[in-house]
């Protein structure tokens, strides 16, 4: 009995280094390959080499050819892209084994959007005006930018307001006396109207003013008379 046990452990032992022997001598199993074709007809297939086993030559080799169905229609698309009218475009670009082993095919896209022609840049415009509270502002518009809208390009506007103090306070009123023997006049000027230039930007001011001159002379009457 014991001379069977050993026997048989030799064996299981032997078959052990057989196996180690043979697996050194062929080395790991190989990878699977495959390779893309395209028959007479125009049929795209897949053809597929995999190691089932190994012989007393060497490995075991097994090729699988697996076709495609026809190819589906390439398909676009009009879409918008920061505000660009683009035509999106998807078609089959590759083929390949999926897990089940079907082929199955690879979908790409690619978008050309175009540049919309913007109209003429406008020009730049200028408006002066006076605050309530006197300053002299001078507010600008121009385009500062284009936009894109629904595959429609304009402008974008800027406006910027800068200001100045206000005018100067209101002078002080004047007066003056002239005297003659016989007439004795006397004159006098206010301010009486504000007026800003807004013809440049230099808006300069101008106080217009109002004056009178009442004067009172001897005709050798006991009072001296308007005149």
């Amino acid at each position: 009995m014991g001379r069977l046990i050993l026997l048989a452990v030799a064996a299981i032992v032997a078959a052990a280094v057989a196996a180690s022997a043979a697996a050194t001598e062929f080395g790991p199993t190989p990878t699977p390959k495959s390779m893309k074709f395209t028959k007479d007809t125009g049929e795209e297939c897949i053809s597929k080499w995999y190691v089932t086993g190994r012989g007393p030559d060497g490995w075991i080799w097994v090729d699988v050819d697996t076709c495609c169905p026809p190819r589906p229609t390439p398909k676009s698309m009009t879409v918008f892209q920061g505000g660009k009218k683009c035509l999106s475009r998807w078609f089959v670009c590759d083929r390949q084994l999926n897990d089940a082993g079907v082929c199955a095919y690879k979908w790409c896209d690619v978008t050309d959007c175009e540049t919309p022609k913007c109209p003429p840049k406008p020009m730049e415009m200028i408006r002066r005006f006076v605050r309530a509270t006197g300053e002299r502002c001078i507010s600008r518009w121009f385009a500062c930018g284009k936009k894109f809208s629904g595959g429609v390009c304009s402008w974008k506007g800027c406006d910027i307001v800068t200001c100045k103090p206000p005018c100067p306070p209101k002078p002080t009123p004047k007066s003056m006396t002239r005297r003659t023997p016989t007439k004795v006049c006397t004159s006098a000027w206010w301010a009486w109207k504000l007026v800003v230039d807004n013809s440049s930007n230099a808006q300069t001011c101008k106080w217009l003013w109002r004056d009178i001159e009442t004067c009172y002379c001897d005709t050798g009457a006991p009072k001296w008379t308007k005149c």
